[in-house]
């Protein structure tokens, strides 16, 4: 073959560096429908996808994945597991709470048993030695601050050829009962009991 051939290159700006923006609704795009090649708005073209500043779903998504971050779309059975995780965490939590509250009100019942059997147990101390004294020739008797005897609140002084030396207050007038002692301010008397 003879003859020379010239190759030229056109001119322009490539397709890579166009700038790229997101379509408007009613820009046209070509692609091939039904068979056949035509121009349709793009807004036809997208209809049925959802919208990314907002929209309506009016049937199910599916997400199959496991989120990884907080953004992400959640499917329904990792909302259900975390369901089942703050369910059993609760009834941990509440369980242990209804244990506890269950040990202290135990805790405070044998504590109140302890205090009544503690308070029985010194009643029982007290009267038995009460008890212990009664005909008992040296058994422990009341003193008084001066080391006497005490008899009915009343201090016994001592024994004088076998009468009792007691010192207590007399009326000092006739108390109108036989027999009682009463004292005019210098002399004893007994009285003689009511006069009338």
């Amino acid at each position: 073959m003879s003859g020379s051939t010239t190759n030229t290159t056109a001119s322009g700006t490539p397709l890579t560096s166009l700038p790229s923006t997101e379509p408007a609704p009613t820009d046209l795009v070509f692609g091939i429908f039904n068979g056949q090649g035509q121009f349709v708005p793009q807004s036809k073209v997208w209809t049925g996808a959802v919208a990314k500043d907002g929209d309506t779903v009016t049937g199910a998504l599916s997400a199959t994945y496991q989120p990884t971050d907080p953004q992400h779309l959640v499917p329904k059975s990792y909302v259900d597991a975390q369901g089942e995780k703050i369910a059993s965490s609760v009834t941990v939590a509440v369980g242990t709470q209804v244990t506890a509250a269950q040990t202290a009100a135990q805790s405070a019942q044998d504590a109140a048993t302890s205090a009544s059997n503690a308070a029985s147990g010194a009643s029982n101390a007290a009267s038995s030695a009460i008890n212990a004294q009664k005909g008992n020739p040296n058994g422990v008797v009341s003193i008084s601050a001066n080391g006497h005897l005490m008899l009915g609140g009343i201090e016994l002084f001592g024994v004088k050829d076998g009468h009792l030396i007691l010192v207590l207050p007399l009326p000092t007038s006739d108390p109108g009962i036989a027999d009682a002692w009463w004292n005019n301010g210098g002399t004893i008397y007994i009285s003689q009991g009511p006069t009338s």
